[in-house]
C-alpha cells in the first residue's frame, strides 16, 4: 500500500509538471483517430482489402499509452528515460514504486486519449455502422487490452535500454505489425472489420474483448514484473 501511495504521487507529479502534454496528446490522438476513421470509410468503398488499414491501426494503437510530453520528445538525444530512472535511483526511490507509478501513468493514458481517439473514429467512421454505446465501448475495450499488451513490451524497451536502443526496438515493431496484417489479409478480411463486427453482435458481452482485455492485463503485468527484476541490476550511469 506504501508502494502504491509513492507511486501515485510519483504520477501525480510527473503528470503535472508538463502542463501541455495534455494538449498534444489530445491532438495527436483526435488525428490518428480521424486518419483510421478515414481509412475504414475506403475500405469500405472498395472490395480490395488493404492491410494497410490493419497495420496503422496495429502500430498507433500502443499510442494512447503514452503521454506526449518533453521526455517523450527527447529521449533519443538525452537519453531522457535512462536520466529519470538514475535520478529516481539517486534519491532513492524504489524500483517497485517507480514501475508502478509506469503502470498507473499508461491506465491513465489510455484513458483520457482514448476519449479523443475513439471519439474521432466515431465522428469518423463508426456512427454510420449504427453502433450503440454498449457496442461502442466493446470495441473500445478491445482495442485496448491490444495496446495494453504492446505497452508492456514497450516499458520493457523504455526500462532497460538506451535512447538510440529503445527507438530501434521500436521500429522492430512495424515489420511485426505489417507482416500481422498480411497473415490477416490472407483470411479474406481485415482485423478491424472483425473486431467491428464482433462488438456489434456481443455488445459488452463479446468473447474477443474479455480475452483482449485479460490478455492484455496479464500481458502487462507479466512483462512488467520482468522488466523490474531486470532493472534492479542495470547500470544507469
Amino acid at each position: 500500500m506504501n508502494e502504491w501511495k509513492q507511486a501515485w504521487w510519483l504520477t501525480r507529479n510527473q503528470m503535472s509538471k508538463d502542463k501541455l502534454q495534455w494538449l498534444w496528446s489530445a491532438l495527436f490522438m483526435i488525428y490518428t483517430g480521424s486518419m483510421c476513421g478515414v481509412m475504414l470509410v475506403g475500405q469500405q468503398q472498395t472490395d480490395y482489402i488493404n492491410p494497410v488499414v490493419d497495420a496503422f491501426f496495429l502500430i498507433m494503437l500502443p499510442f494512447q499509452g503514452f503521454m506526449f510530453c518533453r521526455r517523450s520528445f527527447r529521449y533519443i538525444h538525452e537519453d531522457s528515460y535512462t536520466q529519470m530512472l538514475a535520478y529516481y535511483r539517486r534519491i532513492p526511490i524504489p524500483e517497485q514504486t517507480v514501475m508502478w507509478s509506469r503502470l498507473q501513468q499508461s491506465l491513465l493514458a489510455f484513458s483520457y486519449n482514448g476519449i479523443f481517439f475513439y471519439g474521432s473514429l466515431y465522428v469518423i467512421n463508426l456512427h454510420t455502422e449504427g453502433f450503440r454505446w454498449d457496442q461502442y465501448l466493446a470495441f473500445s475495450l478491445t482495442c485496448t487490452g491490444y495496446g495494453l499488451l504492446v505497452t508492456g513490451f514497450y516499458i520493457y524497451g523504455e526500462f532497460l535500454n538506451s535512447g538510440k536502443k529503445y527507438l530501434l526496438l521500436s521500429t522492430l515493431f512495424v515489420p511485426f505489425a505489417v507482416g500481422i496484417s498480411l497473415l490477416i489479409r490472407m483470411s479474406g478480411s481485415y482485423g478491424f472489420r472483425m473486431v467491428m463486427d464482433e462488438s456489434k453482435s456481443g455488445g459488452l458481452l463479446s468473447p474477443i474483448m474479455w480475452i483482449s482485455l485479460v490478455a492484455g492485463l496479464a500481458g502487462l503485468w507479466l512483462i512488467s514484473r520482468l522488466t523490474l527484476k531486470k532493472l534492479v541490476h542495470r547500470d544507469l550511469n
